[in-house]
């Protein structure tokens, strides 16, 4: 054989020996290839990689081949996969922390939990403190569906979603357990004892003692409001029906509005009464309609009247104009029986309660089978009228006529202008509303409370 013919043989041999030399089960260096990516090209992890060719650190040299798996005595070929299902090339090893686990280390990295046991052989989610995981790349279908379409303008990033709540100071009544003192209670609301004793009018810490009752602060998450829709309180005559009313329209999204019950003295009582026009001077409120139906010589109220947050009288009156103190307004009905209600709980989240009634509408309808309270005769002819609604939660309405009407008329009325919801007031000489201070309808005669309308109020809102 010529020595030309010779030497081309054996460079023919010694190249079909080094294509020959990574079998399946054993894989060669690339140049630039670390510990890492071999293991990931491999499908096995670091450590077994190590492992099964006794490497004690990461240092491997190009075209080294080393072994990757255990030969097997028989072994089937890999069916074929599509490209979308190949393993990811990895984006490099994570050293797992103190508190950290599988599926907060996907979402870290934006891969699938799966993903992430399938590169890292995990039989299980467990991980420890300390351990390497291979973190491999999004997977090529994410990044197709990703991709934007040929000529289609760049994805922009999302905005951040707004809040839809916001954390508020409130004020709120506690009593004192059997184990509280003057300190644990201010360390629990984060004030000093001197401040708790002074925002709660009293001479000294020693007043408070199990069993007493402190205003306390309390930062409470509340729906962050609407934007307005109109003035903070407006007034109006109009003839519905060709009736003529008087009405004051509050929209409640203004965060310095406060619905709020008007009393005849500051110490709380309602003993004495006053007339709709004294009640308002007297308050400053903006606008002030009367309030619901009371006893004729002690004036105490039939139903439920908190204000502030404090629980001022409790009756048998089962329906109510409940108010947070971030101005969400409903009317709801008391279904505890007045004997087996806890006190200290009833209404609570409510800043303004105004038990009254009968109901008149409902979600827009005519009610007209009103509970076995309301006994009265006098309560069903005809007679001035006074009335509260909604037409929505953040829209109060408060209406007054002095035209005679049963209350159906009253129900109908109040439909007319747009209202879901209305309680009835009191009537008869009871009926009243002011506006700025002066009476545009007063009452006849003295009522037990007001229902007052504050525009600028920046003080403390209260809850219970």
């Amino acid at each position: 054989m010529p020595l030309r013919l010779l030497l081309i043989g054996l460079l023919l041999a010694g190249s079909a020996l080094a294509a020959s030399s990574t079998t399946p089960n054993t894989t060669t260096v690339r140049k630039g290839e670390t510990v890492v990516q071999v293991a990931a090209r491999a499908g096995i992890s670091v450590a077994r990689l190590r492992a099964l060719n006794g490497l004690r650190n990461d240092a491997m040299s190009v075209g080294q081949v080393l072994k990757v798996t255990p030969a097997p005595a028989l072994s089937r070929p890999a069916p074929a996969r599509s490209a979308l299902s190949r393993p990811a090339a990895p984006q490099g090893l994570y050293t797992v922390k103190r508190g950290e686990w599988l599926n907060k280390i996907a979402r870290k990295f934006g891969v699938s939990v799966g993903a992430l046991q399938r590169a890292n052989r995990l039989r299980t989610s467990m991980i420890t403190p300390g351990q390497n995981l291979i973190i491999p790349a999004r997977s090529a279908a994410a990044v197709v569906a990703r991709r934007p379409a040929p000529g289609a303008a760049p994805a922009r990033s999302a905005p951040r979603p707004r809040p839809t709540t916001e954390i508020r100071t409130m004020y709120t009544y506690i009593r004192m357990g059997p184990r509280d003192t003057a300190d644990s209670v201010a360390r629990r609301y984060h004030l000093s004892v001197d401040h708790l004793r002074r925002l709660n009018g009293l001479s000294t810490r020693f007043a408070m003692m199990p069993g007493s009752k402190l205003l306390v602060p309390a930062r409470i998450p509340v729906p962050i409001p609407p934007a307005p829709l109109r003035r903070p309180v407006t007034f109006k005559a109009l003839r519905p029906l060709g009736v003529r009313v008087q009405i004051i329209t509050v929209d409640l999204r203004h965060r310095n509005v406060m619905i709020a019950p008007v009393l005849p003295n500051l110490r709380l009582t309602f003993e004495r009464g006053a007339r709709v026009s004294q009640l308002a001077r007297s308050s400053g409120a903006r606008a002030l309609i009367n309030g619901g139906y009371f006893h004729p010589q002690s004036y105490a109220p039939a139903g439920d009247i908190v204000m502030q947050g404090r629980m001022l009288a409790w009756g048998r009156i089962p329906m109510a104009l409940a108010i947070t103190p971030d101005n969400r307004a409903t009317i709801r009905a008391t279904t505890t029986p007045l004997l087996r209600r806890p006190l200290d709980t009833t209404w609570a989240g409510m800043e303004t309660v105004v038990a009254t009634g009968p109901r008149i509408l409902t979600r827009g309808r005519l009610s007209t089978l009103y509970n076995s309270v309301f006994r009265d005769p006098a309560l069903f002819g005809r007679a001035s009228r006074s009335a509260v609604g909604l037409v929505s939660n953040r829209d109060l309405v408060l209406v007054t006529t002095h035209a005679k009407l049963t209350p159906t008329e009253m129900g109908k009325v109040m439909a007319r202008l747009g209202i879901r919801d209305a309680l009835l007031l009191d009537g008869g000489s009871s009926a009243g509303i002011a506006w700025n201070g002066s009476a545009a309808l007063d009452s006849v005669r003295k009522v037990s409370y007001g229902i007052g309308v504050f525009t600028n109020y920046t003080g403390r809102r209260y809850v219970r």
